[in-house]
């Protein structure tokens, strides 16, 4: 049996191990041992996963001069284990992002506890189907206990939810409403900063320059961001409305309740309204689509986004240090141990 290193030597334990046989029924077995995991011992695998934890499998398996194959299958034992026990608790706020594993020509759903961050499962395909099986999976008894449900724009995911979970309260990303928001501002500063055709350069390059300045919060500026936004206004008069739009939209979420959040939407209504903006429409079409699932963020108390977007980031890393997933089971198990 394959034990931990001695002063960075391997070692090995020879046990023998006995032969019983039962004089009633005749059936031969052979004695088992706590302390040992199939041809390891419980602590070399215990270190094992731990160790795949902080590196690749091939990385622990070099490290401890085992199989590849003897790694992975106690990370994808130890993973269900873990898995099982966290879908075990009951989850108020339910997270589901998509994700690829491979150059986005593979993806999976995630499915993460919005209270403690932890990833529940990761089931193949991104649709709406791979979602109900996971929720009808789990029982009615547990899908009553979800209150809320935060999730992408996606309308797959969407269908899944009113399906399984019809009684719970359907909140957007606030991170993706966001990017909805500012494709409005994005596409005038790109009208504003074109010149005419043959000139050199081909583009405003002051305009350009301000492009994350103009995405900022209003709230986020300084006096001398302030005055660097006048100076471009002055310039350019369209980016004003744009920004001032922009900044209405954020107060949908700087708002301290649901009426606060409805009167920044009368002055966005009052900006639009003037047809200063009209590229906004793209924004205003995607806001009339998912208004409940928008404005529901104040009604449900306000939840943060931030820990299913830290998951999503901490399993992008994992699939870039892989070099890609090609197998749904391989890349579970190493998101759940990993998170």
């Amino acid at each position: 049996m394959r034990d931990l290193e001695v002063s960075g030597r391997p070692v090995t334990l020879i046990w023998e191990r006995r032969r019983l046989v039962c004089e009633p029924c005749g059936s031969r077995f052979s004695e088992g041992h706590q302390g040992f995991e199939g041809r390891v011992t419980a602590r070399l695998a215990r270190r094992l996963v731990k160790d795949a934890r902080a590196m690749t499998v091939n990385a622990a398996a070099k490290r401890h001069q085992v199989s590849w194959k003897l790694v992975n299958a106690l990370v994808v034992a130890w993973a269900g284990l873990v898995g099982e026990h966290r879908r075990r608790q009951r989850c108020r706020v339910l997270g589901v992002e998509g994700t690829s594993i491979r150059k986005r020509h593979r993806c999976v759903t995630v499915i993460v506890n919005g209270d403690t961050g932890e990833v529940l499962a990761m089931v193949p395909h991104r649709d709406a189907q791979a979602l109900s099986a996971f929720l009808a999976a789990q029982g009615p008894r547990w899908c009553k206990a979800v209150k809320v449900v935060v999730c992408d724009g996606s309308a797959a995911y969407k269908a899944a939810i009113d399906a399984r979970l019809g009684h719970a309260r359907h909140v957007l990303d606030r991170y993706r409403v966001i990017r909805w928001f500012q494709a409005g501002l994005t596409a005038v500063r790109r009208d504003v900063q074109r010149r005419p055709e043959g000139s050199k350069p081909a583009f405003d390059r002051d305009v350009f320059r301000a492009r994350f300045l103009l995405m900022r919060r209003p709230d986020k500026l300084d006096a001398a961001d302030q005055a660097r936004l006048d100076v471009l206004f002055a310039a350019h008069p369209r980016l004003n409305p744009a920004r001032d739009a922009l900044g209405e939209l954020h107060g949908l979420y700087l708002a301290d309740d649901h009426k606060g959040a409805m009167a920044a939407l009368d002055r966005f209504a009052d900006i639009y309204a003037t047809g200063l903006i009209p590229e906004f429409s793209d924004t205003v079409d995607a806001f009339l689509a998912w208004h409940a699932q928008i404005l529901d963020w104040h009604r449900t108390g306000r939840p943060p986004n931030g820990r299913i977007d830290r998951t999503n980031n901490l399993l992008q890393v994992l699939r870039r240090r892989a070099h890609g997933f090609t197998n749904y089971a391989n890349f579970e198990a190493r998101g759940l141990l990993l998170t």
